[in-house]
């Protein structure tokens, strides 16, 4: 168990002979539908900036006003699913630590269709608003509410950006708030570079995740007697920033096809990024201890399915604050992560934090996902992360095989 013998060493050769991360993988996704998409997306975007904007003229700030507390209005993606929707619960309870007449509104439905219908008062006049979603979805959250109605509020927007640039397409949305909460000094630095508005630190609350549904092995198909690994990431809009490829990579490294060491990616796929699944079938398909889960979780499920790792791994190129790897740090799971942006804040704070080492590249990202591309990102070592995942396997091992 835990082991490399003479299979894994030619396992290891043919995989060496795969082009994963060469010419012809980055050949095959400029494909005639992407690059036509490419060509199409300055302009789309161009677009929708513009007629947001132009939505948005009712809704901008009154200069000049400061918080002074009374009645909050707080919107908030709070069921996407997903973990932008999981920091805004934890950002709730804090919001009521310190509001004592709070009304919150889910817009998670708007997230998904412009015109979505969400039931709100449409006569009562707010103090704050606080909007827990990113600025590009004002335009589809604030029109729920008549301008009267928030005109004299004073606006909090909580903002989580991914990349050292301040988002030039969120520019409009300075007219809107007056003041900016961000959960890293990675993000603050970054949007600091683009106002003068104020930005205030404010880490997300994060607390070990409650488990109301258990969720067992089994239903992954792995003994309980493995080394498991857990992976998770949302790879709809940008793959190259999650990097599942290095993943799949340092896993096997460390452990070859040992059916004993098995790694769980749960990810989310979109149109986009739908050939990153081809791609990490055909680098996975020499050995079956390395599966891929599309399926959806509810919160109480990931709670439990975070429970069942002996690691996590998030070999990632860059994280506005990483709210898996702080959960699993606070469950006290080794986290083995790019140590690199926010995470590398708060996680050597936590014994069980193992940082691997970086080297600062060019962005590249066939989908173009971020507009501005003048920045350096993080590329983890595949080598150093595989050799922390062999030592952490080895001192778990003797727990793992008591438990069974």
């Amino acid at each position: 168990m835990y082991g490399r013998g003479k299979a894994d060493d030619l396992y290891s050769v043919a995989l060496s002979g795969k082009d994963f991360d060469g010419f012809w993988r980055r050949r095959r996704r400029w494909t005639l539908r992407n690059a036509i998409r490419r060509s199409r997306a300055a302009n789309k975007r161009q677009r929708r900036l513009a007629r947001d904007a132009e939505l948005l003229i009712p809704y901008a700030k009154t200069p000049g006003l400061k918080n002074g507390g009374g009645k909050a209005l707080v919107l908030a993606d709070l069921s996407g699913g997903n973990g932008l929707s999981r920091a805004a619960q934890y950002e709730i309870t804090q919001i009521r630590l310190s509001h004592d007449d709070v009304v919150t509104v889910d817009v998670s439905a708007r997230m998904a269709s412009r015109d979505a219908p969400i039931t709100v008062d449409r006569e009562q006049v707010y103090d704050v608003v606080i909007l827990l979603c990113q600025p590009e979805t004002y335009a589809r959250v604030l029109p729920l509410f008549r301008p009267e109605q928030l005109a004299g509020a004073y606006r909090i927007g909580l903002w989580v950006w991914e990349t050292p640039l301040f988002p030039s397409d969120w520019t409009f949305a300075l007219d809107i708030v007056h003041e900016i909460w961000t959960p890293s000094a990675f993000v603050a630095a970054a949007i600091q570079r683009g106002t003068d508005l104020p930005v205030t630190l404010r880490p997300h609350a994060v607390r070990a995740p409650e488990v109301v549904e258990e969720v067992t092995r089994s239903a992954f198909g792995v003994p309980e007697g493995a080394f498991l690994g857990l992976a998770i990431m949302d790879l709809r809009s940008c793959p190259t920033r999650k990097n599942p490829w290095a993943h799949v990579e340092a896993w096997q490294r460390a452990f070859g096809s040992d059916p004993d060491c098995v790694l769980l990616l749960k990810v989310r796929l979109g149109k986009k990024s739908r050939i990153v699944e081809g791609e990490l079938r055909e680098m996975i398909e020499l050995a079956g201890n390395i599966r891929i889960l599309e399926q959806d979780m509810s919160d109480s499920e990931i709670a439990g399915f975070q429970r069942l790792a002996d690691v996590y791994l998030s070999l990632h190129r860059s994280e506005g604050y990483g709210l898996n790897i702080h959960e699993f740090l606070l469950l006290d799971v080794p986290v083995v992560a790019t140590d690199w942006s926010a995470n590398a804040e708060y996680g050597p704070g936590f014994a069980n934090y193992h940082p691997v080492k970086y080297r600062l590249e060019p962005y590249r990202d066939w989908t173009g996902h971020f507009g501005d591309d003048s920045f350096q990102w993080a590329t983890a070592d595949v080598d150093d992360a595989a050799r922390t995942l062999r030592k952490i396997a080895a001192q778990r091992a003797p727990a793992i095989a008591g438990a069974c």
